[in-house]
């Protein structure tokens, strides 16, 4: 304290600065040394001592930044303050390497006996000595209740708490109690995020923290704690700080979709890095493993414990045996419901796809409940997945019918999120025809309806049409919006009137008005002349026309004005030739048609009457006696022999 005394002043500054080194090892001798082992009362007292005094210097140093940067806002930080403030933290950390080489060194010098220093060292059981579990405080003053007098003063200052993480990384070990503040910090919104960056930071820079680290990292994000923010605070943070994907290749429990000669060039082997990375007692996780095995296999564990119970997955997941250790610790606390279990592995999957192949093994292998979890969750991840990624296509290709839900789920969502982008390959309608005929549901083809084959689209155009309103819309809207759609829209709707004929109903009338009804709510995203061309091609078939023909032409007339000129002028004269008044339904339809456009295409109307026999034109003007007028001038601008003598004989 010699700066606070009189006696300062007779020296100088360099005198100053070596009494003050001087003072300050003698300071940590005295506090730490091996001559008060005996007296942990008085040891515990001048450690006290010399952590309020460096406390002291760290808080100054801290408000004299503080009050800068206040002044200043916008400027960088004061180089001379900020190394006040590390000067003051690193009197603490002295603190606690003395305390940690004193400490080390009485228990070797105690047991070294006939052993060399070397075998010594190796068989040091560290953290029983730093901890002294069940030792008596009246006998023993221990790093770890050193560390908890520096928890104590530290938070009785309200010290910002990214000192704390500096303190962390600079002491020699951080003890057990770190990990249960840090947890405890890691409960409340408010100081959440520093303590996750604190455990983040230990990880990477200690070590010999990181199984504590990591074990607290799972604990938070399968903790049942009841607020889920929690959980995926801590997810977020694996993933987006914490695990890396990669490139490495994958394990043969990640590929259950391939068999033995299909998996040989693509999974790990020992040479590669595939064995079991089971690790010695107290040696240390290297960060490689942590930040990509590691974080991998107990999401992979953890995601087939929302299995059934009798659950047989196609390979075990070989991984450390403290991760084991880690995972039934995890099930002997509070840990989350299983709907909880699936968000980091589908976070995993974001960056990393080839795992999704494990979500679709662990689906198959849940109970019902648990299915429609994963189905209306899927989404979370696949949304974040660009559709052109490979492991996509491949896990439709390998589809089976115990997965065809999530299959089905996963297509709408593809097609979603490509939308405005890249249109997905056609091989994924090829995929979805492959599982269609094994288990010939048609919501299969559904999100795929643009991409599959004409053949094929033909072929399985009967059942898509079978299938719910909903599902026909979603159907019919992917094969309009589509760039490059195996049958143009005409020819579509010629197939859906082709569905009914007076001889054959392949589906049942109200099925096809339905189809028919949807496509033609849609005439906004494409040309309406298209119905020109099927009304045309259809009327020009030959054999019986098909039964909801006459309907769509009414349509036609009362939605699209634009066609009625085509329809009048080259589709009811077609009709006339063929003798529409054959069929009852057709007749109907015709007069349905002549009636709608007759007052504004009367000279077309007028000759499409001049064209009906006698019998049929007599019926017709005793039913709209008002249509003679037009028909007689229709016929006065005709010359001689241009219409049919019973023409002007009922007209007379």
């Amino acid at each position: 304290r010699l700066e606070q005394s009189p006696y300062s002043v007779a020296l100088t500054s360099a005198q100053l600065e070596s009494f003050g080194k001087v003072s300050h090892q003698l300071a940590l001798h005295l506090a730490t040394g091996s001559r008060h082992f005996g007296n942990p009362a008085l040891q515990r007292t001048l450690c006290k001592a010399f952590m309020q005094k460096a406390f002291h210097k760290l808080k100054t140093a801290l408000t004299a930044l503080a009050s800068a940067q206040a002044e200043q806002p916008g400027k960088p930080p004061d180089a001379s303050l900020e190394a006040a403030v590390k000067a003051a933290l690193g009197n603490l950390v002295d603190l606690f390497f003395a305390k940690f080489n004193t400490d080390l060194a009485r228990w070797q010098q105690e047991h070294a006996g006939a052993n060399t220093a070397s075998v010594v060292a190796t068989q040091t059981p560290l953290q029983e000595i730093l901890d002294a579990k069940g030792g008596d405080r009246r006998t023993v003053f221990t790093y770890a209740e050193l560390f908890g007098l520096f928890i104590t003063e530290f938070e009785r200052l309200q010290l910002p708490k990214r000192e704390l993480r500096s303190f962390l990384n600079e002491i020699p070990v951080v003890p057990m109690q770190a990990f249960k503040m840090l947890e405890a910090q890691c409960l409340v919104a408010g100081t959440r995020k520093m303590a996750l960056l604190t455990v983040l930071s230990l990880l990477e820079s200690k070590p010999s923290a990181r199984w504590h680290g990591l074990r607290l990292l799972f604990w938070l994000a399968y903790s049942g704690n009841e607020d889920s923010s929690v959980r995926f605070d801590t997810i977020r943070l694996t993933i987006n700080k914490i695990f890396s994907p990669g490139p490495r290749a994958p394990m043969r429990w990640q590929l259950p979709h391939l068999s033995e000669k299909e998996v040989a060039p693509l999974v790990a082997t020992a040479e590669n890095g595939g064995h079991n990375w089971d690790l010695d007692d107290g040696e240390y996780l290297p960060l490689q493993l942590l930040k990509g095995r590691c974080v991998e296999d107990l999401a992979t564990v953890m995601l087939r414990s929302i299995a059934a119970a009798d659950a047989k997955f196609a390979h075990p997941v070989k991984g450390a045996s403290q991760l084991e250790t880690l995972r039934s610790n995890l099930f002997k606390g509070s840990v989350c419901a299983p709907k909880d279990r699936v968000w980091l592995y589908l976070a995993l999957c974001i960056k990393r796809p080839v795992l999704l192949h494990g979500l679709v093994e662990t689906f198959s292998q849940c109970q019902q409940d648990m299915k429609e979890h994963l189905i209306n969750s899927i989404e979370e991840a696949l949304k974040y997945i660009p559709p052109s990624e490979p492991e996509l296509l491949t896990l439709v290709k390998k589809a089976a019918p115990e997965t065809e839900p999530l299959v089905i789920k996963m297509l709408h969502i593809l097609v979603q999120t490509s939308r405005g982008k890249e249109q997905l390959s056609n091989e994924y309608g090829a995929a979805a025809c492959r599982l269609y005929n094994i288990t010939n549901n048609a919501r299969l083809l559904v999100p795929v309806f643009d991409l599959i084959d004409r053949k094929s689209l033909l072929d399985f155009l009967p059942a898509v049409m079978m299938l719910e309103e909903s599902e026909v819309t979603i159907a019919f809207q992917q094969f309009v919006r589509s760039k490059n759609p195996p049958l143009s829209i005409a020819e579509l709707i010629t197939e859906l009137h082709h569905m009914n004929s007076p001889s054959e109903n392949v589906v049942p009338v109200k099925a096809s008005m339905q189809a028919l009804n949807i496509i033609f709510s849609m005439r906004d995203q494409f040309d309406t002349k298209v119905y020109g061309i099927v009304v045309q091609a259809l009327v020009e078939e030959s054999g019986p026309l098909p039964t909801l023909f006459m309907r769509s032409v009414i349509q036609v007339v009362k939605e699209v004005p634009r066609l009625s000129d085509f329809l009048v002028m080259q589709i009811l004269p077609r009709l006339v030739r063929q003798e529409v008044w054959g069929s009852d339904q057709l007749w109907k339809g015709f007069m349905l048609v002549l009636q709608h456009t007759f007052d504004s295409q009367s000279g077309g109307a007028a000759r499409v009457l001049a064209m009906l026999p006698m019998s049929q034109l007599e019926d017709v003007l005793v039913q709209h006696p008002d249509w003679k007028n037009h028909l007689r001038d229709y016929v006065a601008r005709q010359p001689a022999g241009g219409v049919a003598p019973h023409v002007r004989q009922l007209l007379q």
